[in-house]
């Protein structure tokens, strides 16, 4: 049984971002979800770069749970995909500076709202405009995530699931 926890942006700055998706990855996550977004008719070099970096661990749309967008009557959406592995992980931290919930808004393109799955299970789900996540594992995984120095709460302020 999973079990819900919320992390936060303090939570997961510099290495300890990288590390719970390291973490999670170890544990059996093999897709991931985020938003690349740009401004219309606007050159993003940021946003294409990913896609041109990504591109070969896409997989096709599917519905999953998803934290940002859901609302009471429908709590999945049909979102993009990519492969959740060492290279693919390896890919998305390169565009990863000082957290998980850092990347500002601008011309050139930027992303939002990671989520990371295993077996299409929400495992984390970031909310980047409001700086929350949701984290669901396993006592045991808690327990480890929590001995590796990644804290986390009961609650939070602003998302919920």
């Amino acid at each position: 049984m999973l079990e819900v926890r919320y992390v936060f942006e303090h939570s997961l700055r510099g290495e300890r971002g990288r590390q719970l998706l390291r973490y999670l990855l170890q544990r059996g996550a093999d897709e991931f979800s985020i938003t690349v977004m740009a401004l219309q008719d606007v050159p993003a070099p940021f946003a294409d770069a990913f896609e041109d970096e990504l591109a070969r661990y896409e997989r096709a749309a599917a519905r999953r749970r998803v934290i940002s967008g859901a609302d009471a009557h429908d709590l999945a959406h049909s979102v993009r995909l990519w492969a959740y592995n060492e290279e693919s992980l390896e890919r998305l931290l390169s565009f990863v500076d000082r957290s998980l919930f850092h990347w500002p808004a601008g011309p050139d393109g930027w992303l939002e709202d990671l989520t990371v799955y295993r077996r299409g299970e929400l495992l984390l789900g970031l909310v980047s405009h409001e700086r929350e996540g949701v984290l669901r594992l396993t006592p045991q995984e808690l327990a480890e995530v929590a001995a590796l120095d990644i804290p986390f709460e009961t609650t939070a302020e602003r998302i919920g699931y």
